[in-house]
């Protein structure tokens, strides 16, 4: 299982990136609102500085002498403010003291002392002529020319040192009033929470990526044992179950139909295991008490030739029939449990010799010619006789699919704490797609892709040469070419 195929690891992803977009959400949020309330706070504060201002100053700009010019600028001004709201035309333009005048400025002056450092309030009259600069502008001045009459306006503009500023500003029938805060400072706090969030966002992942997986790990953890016990659950232990959760959530309940349908499936199966075993034993007398009478008859000397070789034919499949029936029994017991193995020290090498006579005998109605090469002393624990079994089974198929005047060959070799041993044929070989099958049992290579139609076998011999080689720790394995012939190994632990 590959790691991005995990569950574990796509809760996680899921988790990291779900959380990745709330906290772009968030930051986006966080970010533009902090933004508009800042400005939407420093618009309040400016729009009560210009409040004030105007309010502390318009009972006494009367006082301020208007030129002409100016004069003509603030009569179209009040005509169109009439004409909008109704109101009649006053125009008030008396002189005043100037210690009176100064006075009021000082006033404004205290007042500015008061508000931030970078707050700047500029006065004109309405000649245009400067009244009063904090001193916070240092000399310089706010150019603006759309300014409301007897309303407030709040725009954005560059001021000093061509910095944005917030800019507050009305005029009234006296003097024109601006009220400004750089946007700076404003921007440096945003700023600092979009990078506190470039910061914190990295972190954040990386904490929900690992608590994600320390979740998913926990949550999957039953699912894992499952897993293991599944993986242990052969035909020959049907008894276990997998392990039961007590909370009643989905594994719960998903474990509990898992046993369930493996205790359907063992009582299917013991019910195979017992027909199959009493068909065997049931067909073993039959088949043993015809093959006797068989064999009477044949001792028959005025039995016609056409008789004898029916007889002779039906014996031969009686034989098969019989193999047939010894190997299922054999299978049976070992599905059971009830085959036992007498493991005793076993001389490779001298069982190999016995085979190869045998082979001899095997292979001598084909004219087929058997070697025997690369023997070596060597000893390992286990049944002889069913190892007998085994390198039979493999010899006897050798030497059936092998054409006549072929050969067949056997060989001992110890390799890396291993008994090595292999037969190998010259025969027709097994095609790619079936190797991998005919371990199975009752699987045969079928006559067509075998260019061989005349071979009989039941398929039960090589299912029964793994059980053995595994029974004693060991492996078998096939390597073939169409055409080319087969090698068997077969790999056993030395003792």
């Amino acid at each position: 299982m590959t790691l991005f195929h995990s569950i574990r690891t796509k809760l996680t992803l899921w988790f990291a990136a779900i959380l990745a977009a709330t906290l772009l959400g968030s930051g986006i949020i966080a970010y533009f609102g902090s933004r508009s309330a800042l400005l939407d706070n420093l618009d309040y504060s400016l729009k009560n500085e210009v409040y004030w201002v105007n309010g502390f100053i318009e009972p006494k700009a009367k006082k301020v002498k208007l030129k002409r010019a100016a004069l003509k600028e603030l009569q179209e001004l009040k005509r169109s403010a009439a004409q909008q709201e109704e109101q009649p035309e006053v125009i008030d333009t008396t002189g005043g003291k100037p210690a009176e005048i100064d006075e009021m400025w000082n006033q404004i002056y205290q007042h500015t002392l008061l508000s931030p450092r970078r707050h700047y309030i500029l006065i004109l009259d309405r000649n245009g002529d400067l009244l009063y600069r904090s001193q916070s502008l240092r000399g310089h001045t706010i150019n603006y020319t759309d300014i409301p009459y007897q309303w407030i306006n709040v725009v954005t503009t560059t001021g000093p040192d061509d910095k944005e500023i917030r800019l507050a500003l009305t005029q009234n029938d006296y003097v024109k009033i601006f009220v400004a805060y750089p946007l700076e400072p404003i921007y440096e706090v945003t700023n600092s929470v979009f990078y506190n969030f470039l910061f914190i966002t990295p972190l954040a992942l990386l904490i929900s990526a690992i608590g994600g997986w320390f979740l998913a790990h926990k949550s999957l953890k039953p699912v894992d044992e499952l897993t293991r016990t599944a993986k242990e659950i052969t035909a020959q232990n049907l008894n276990r179950r997998l392990p039961t959760l007590r909370v009643d959530d989905e594994l719960g309940r998903l474990t509990e139909q898992f046993n369930d349908m493996i205790s359907r499936l063992q009582a299917s199966f013991k019910q195979i295991q017992r027909f199959s075993s009493d068909a065997s034993h049931e067909l073993r007398t039959p088949l043993t008490i015809m093959r006797g009478e068989i064999e009477v008859a044949l001792r028959n000397q005025r039995m016609s030739r056409g008789s004898r070789e029916l007889l002779n034919s039906i014996n031969d499949e009686l034989v098969r029939l019989s193999s047939i029936v010894e190997s299922l029994m054999i299978l049976v017991k070992s599905d059971t449990g009830r085959f036992v193995f007498s493991l005793q020290p076993v001389q490779l090498h001298e069982l190999i010799d016995q085979l190869y006579d045998e082979a001899q005998v095997l292979a001598e109605t084909k004219k087929i010619k058997v070697k025997l090469e690369h023997t070596e002393d060597l000893q390992i624990k286990g049944d002889a006789s069913r190892l007998k079994q085994l390198f039979l089974n493999l010899i006897d198929n050798a030497v059936k699919y092998t054409q006549p005047h072929g050969s067949v060959i056997l060989s001992l070799e110890k390799d890396s704490g291993n008994a090595v041993i292999k037969v190998k044929d010259s025969g027709i070989g097994i095609p790619r797609k079936e190797q991998s099958k005919i371990f199975e049992r009752f699987y045969r290579v079928s006559g067509s892709s075998a260019n061989v139609s005349s071979t009989s076998g039941s398929g039960l011999g090589l299912a029964i040469a793994k059980w053995i080689t595994e029974a004693h720790n060991g492996s078998i394995e096939v390597k073939s070419r169409e055409g080319k012939g087969s090698t068997f190994i077969v790999r056993l632990p030395l003792s």
